[in-house]
């Protein structure tokens, strides 16, 4: 066998390999065209969080997200400045409702399984992404005032290069993948 077939059969059994192995990856998009913003590969315990300011409050809200053994998003956590104007008044079976010393409430030890998240983005309410420990995203700076919807997509490398190879000269796309910083 020549070295040019070697080499051609090593590529296709590479190429066949990547084609079968699973990837998830959490996608932030924009649901009306269905362009990806965000897409980042996780495991399951990844976590991320959504951040805004309260529209009658005016103080912040952050919610905690992870994703579960099953690569679904799982909502544990939600810090609020306290109660009414649509914001939780108490935890639910398993779940606990503290104090912060910042008089912030929190309610922990929550496993609410939100099978589709979508959100309304508006500037004016500093909505943003953060992925496990990096840095925070302004979305906004993404897709203006607008909804958003997350969701953990299953994929292989193979599709998630074409989808890449496809948003090739979008300045946007490379700056807005984050990077995995809990490995």
């Amino acid at each position: 066998m020549t070295a040019r077939r070697l080499t051609g059969w090593i590529v296709a059994l590479g190429l066949l390999a990547a084609g079968l192995w699973p990837l998830h990856v959490l996608q932030v998009l924009e649901p009306r065209t269905g362009r990806w913003l965000i897409a980042q590969v996780v495991a399951p315990g990844d976590g991320f969080a959504l951040s805004y300011t309260h529209s009658v409050v005016h103080k912040p809200v952050r919610d905690y997200y992870t994703v579960d053994p099953q690569f679904r998003i799982i909502q544990t956590q939600t810090v609020y400045p306290g109660t009414g104007f649509g914001l939780p008044s108490e935890a639910g079976p398993g779940e606990v409702h503290r104090l912060l010393p910042d008089g912030s409430e929190c309610i922990a030890g929550m496993r609410r399984l939100i099978p589709q998240l979508v959100l309304r983005v508006e500037r004016a309410y500093h909505n943003t992404f953060t992925f496990n420990d990096a840095p925070p995203v302004e979305l906004a700076d993404l897709c203006g005032d607008a909804p958003l919807e997350l969701r953990v997509h299953a994929t292989n490398p193979i599709r998630l290069c074409i989808h890449i190879l496809g948003t090739y000269g979008d300045p946007s796309w490379p700056s807005r993948t984050c990077s995995k910083s809990n490995s």
